[in-house]
């Protein structure tokens, strides 16, 4: 069965599904196919909202996940997002595990307030938690690989109709789909992907049809 996550390092509904991804690698990883697609709001054009109005996005949503996060990377309506995830996508193809990097990516820009927004910032914080060197990740993250990535992720996104990050396409192996947007919850994310794999599970005992005619 394929999980397909479309997630923005910059997007603190993204972190609040941080759980939600590490339940479904650590308790599914025999049964599913994750993969985590990085989609920049935008597809790397400025945010256009300014600090004072993502500080207020926070505080709505401390009322849904409970954390108080700090806005200080969305320096102006001029930032983007490109940034951040071009180094963590950069890092995750020299051998990141991808759920861990981009959480601790999002920890960093909204819980320690890293600047992330800037791409020298980004390079040297996504260097750091990665271990790579910061001059392999900076020509990485602009090589055509990882631009063609980003991009391909957003046309995805798209084309399963979604805006929102994170979104969410399962596909199990019998051909049902279930499309998610914006949802973070590991109570409403996990028990949907079990139900699907059972179905899967069921297909699989009962074996081929019968010949026919």
């Amino acid at each position: 069965m394929q999980v397909t996550a479309f997630v923005d390092v910059l997007s603190h509904w993204c972190l609040a599904a941080s759980p939600a991804l590490v339940a479904l690698r650590d308790t599914l990883a025999d049964d599913i196919r994750l993969e985590l697609r990085f989609a920049p709001v935008g597809d790397g054009a400025p945010v256009g909202f300014s600090n004072e109005a993502e500080s207020w996005f926070y505080q709505r949503g401390t009322l849904a996940y409970g954390t108080k996060l700090n806005a200080a990377w969305c320096e102006s309506v001029q930032t983007t997002t490109w940034h951040a995830n071009a180094a963590v996508a950069a890092a995750v193809a020299a051998g990141a595990e991808p759920i861990a990097l981009a959480a601790a990516t999002s920890r960093a820009a909204m819980v320690r307030g890293r600047l992330l927004g800037r791409e020298d910032e980004a390079v040297r914080t996504v260097a750091d938690l990665s271990g790579l060197d910061p001059d392999m990740l900076f020509e990485a993250m602009h090589g055509e690989t990882i631009v063609a990535a980003l991009n391909a992720a957003n046309v995805e996104l798209a084309s399963i109709g979604c805006t929102e990050r994170p979104s969410w396409e399962l596909v199990n192996d019998n051909g049902d789909r279930a499309v998610l947007q914006g949802v973070w919850q590991v109570e409403a994310i996990l028990p949907l992907v079990h139900a699907l794999l059972g179905d899967e599970r069921a297909y699989e005992r009962a074996g081929p049809p019968p010949a026919f005619g």
